[in-house]
């Protein structure tokens, strides 16, 4: 099936993308010297430059063009919606700066930069880069109008087969592709008036070569039943020396009902991926180093405030000042996850693990704080350290929870293909919280899982630094 993304674009799309990149190098590199200039009214040639100067642009340029591939800010469907197109750039432009700061900061050459310069050049690149996402929408929206923008696809089929695919391409959100037709198989006769959408019926199969010629053809889906093979070989026989891409439709029964990750050849026979390990190879290599590095720095700068909330814990209320409970891991292992207290000590004889609620008598006042503010979960960095919990996933529940939701939501479960995280796409979406209701573990279930299967480096980064923001503007923590 054709989705929304490459696979479903004209080549003009993927090229501007691709011309994009390069400009965004271009114009930060450009921006750093005209902010110059403006600084000190002198046209000096780059070159002429401190060297400091040149390597901060060059490097920026850089990060800029690989912070906003982390992103996603150069995918299609991205740039198909302004809205998302200018969050990303804002967001990565801004990422990159902090990055600058960092290194400057780190070589302690902060004093060679004009400051002045900086907050020029600081906001002439983010006029320029939006100014050309403007141009690209722009160009966009021409080609549409023009009607040259996407594939021009057409349905190789007739039947019932044939009219669900094209109905479902068709009505697929944000796909930038045109269904001309069909395209009957030897031998079968015209669908009826109205099939299929109303498509056309372009010809036959023999026909194909000029049938490809006349109406421009990308990309042909064969919608024809897998076992149909007679089919299958005559129309591949016939698009051999074409230049069009060609797609076989999932049957019929496959649609909707089992998720399909790709295609992968082994032993010599192609089968369908259904499922997928989340993350495998150098994915966890960058997942192991961001969550060692980081849970290390975070560790450090947090060392001080760690030290003032175990005092305040222990001035406020008896008790330990940790919080100690089984949680289930990656592939359900379990650990032992740390937490703040912000509990009475004797709230838990019952054995049962009730959720904290609203005004909940058992939180102290020291614990009302921490809650409302996450500042309970800091010490869950030593977990990340241990390599039992990671900075970004889904939030672990305590195990009686696992036990009655797993029983209520079918894909409860698959959270636990990665390890558990101190945040999560979740939470920065406001699902922090009690989860009295089986619809709100529902929406949580639904946030943790598009995360697994969408991970990447610049995500994890897009919701740690969202997160503070986050908790400081929620208020469905207590």
């Amino acid at each position: 099936m054709v989705g929304a993304g490459s696979g479903s674009s004209s080549d003009r799309e993927i090229l501007l993308a691709g011309v994009l990149r390069l400009a965004d190098v271009f114009v930060v590199v450009v921006t750093g010297y005209l902010a110059w200039v403006v600084r000190t009214g002198d046209f000096v040639g780059f070159a002429a430059l401190s060297s400091f100067y040149i390597g901060g642009v060059l490097l920026a340029g850089l990060l800029t063009a690989n912070v906003m591939h982390l992103l996603r800010a150069y995918d299609l469907e991205v740039l198909r919606e302004p809205l998302r197109l200018v969050a990303r750039c804002a967001g990565g432009w801004l990422l990159v700066v902090l990055v600058l700061l960092v290194v400057s900061v780190l070589t302690k050459t902060t004093s060679v930069y004009s400051r002045l310069w900086f907050g020029l050049w600081f906001v002439l690149a983010l006029a320029a880069l939006l100014a050309l996402r403007a141009a690209v929408v722009a160009r966009m929206a021409r080609w549409k109008q023009a009607g040259v923008a996407g594939r021009r696809v057409a349905l190789v089929g007739q039947g019932e087969l044939a009219q669900d695919t094209a109905r479902t391409m068709m009505r697929a959100p944000g796909a930038s592709i045109s269904v001309v037709g069909l395209i009957a198989p030897a031998g079968a006769t015209a669908p009826q008036a109205g099939a299929a959408g109303d498509l056309p019926l372009l010809g036959s199969l023999e026909e194909l070569t000029e049938l490809i010629e006349r109406h421009r053809l990308q990309e042909l889906v064969l919608a024809v039943p897998w076992s149909d093979r007679a089919t299958l070989e005559r129309a591949l026989e016939r698009v051999r020396a074409l230049p069009v891409d060609v797609r076989l439709a999932p049957e019929r029964n496959l649609a909707g009902h089992i998720p399909v990750h790709g295609i992968s050849t082994v032993m010599g026979l192609p089968m369908l991926d259904l499922w997928r390990r989340p993350m495998g190879g150098w994915d966890l290599l960058v997942k192991a180093v961001e969550d060692r590095v980081l849970g290390s720095l975070l560790l450090l700068v947090t060392a001080l405030p760690m030290l003032l909330i175990a005092l305040a814990i222990r001035l406020d209320s008896p008790g330990p000042v940790l919080f100690r409970q089984q949680r289930a891991g990656f592939g359900r292992a379990p650990f032992t996850m740390l937490k703040f207290r912000s509990m009475h000590a004797d709230c838990d004889a019952t054995g049962r693990v009730p959720q904290a609620r609203r005004n909940d008598p058992r939180v102290t006042r020291v614990g009302r704080f921490l809650r409302r503010t996450s500042l309970d979960e800091l010490p869950q960095l030593i977990n990340v350290l241990r390599g039992e919990m990671s900075l970004v996933g889904p939030r672990p529940h305590a195990l009686e929870h696992d036990s009655l939701y797993a029983g209520l939501i079918g894909a409860y479960l698959a959270r636990q293909r990665v390890k558990p995280g101190m945040t999560g796409w979740a939470q920065i979406h406001g699902l922090r919280g009690e989860t009295d209701t089986p619809d709100k573990m529902r929406r949580r279930v639904t946030m943790d899982l598009y995360y697994i299967d969408n991970w990447s480096l610049g995500l994890d980064l897009k919701i740690l630094t969202l997160t503070p923001v986050v908790v400081l503007l929620q208020e469905n923590a207590y």
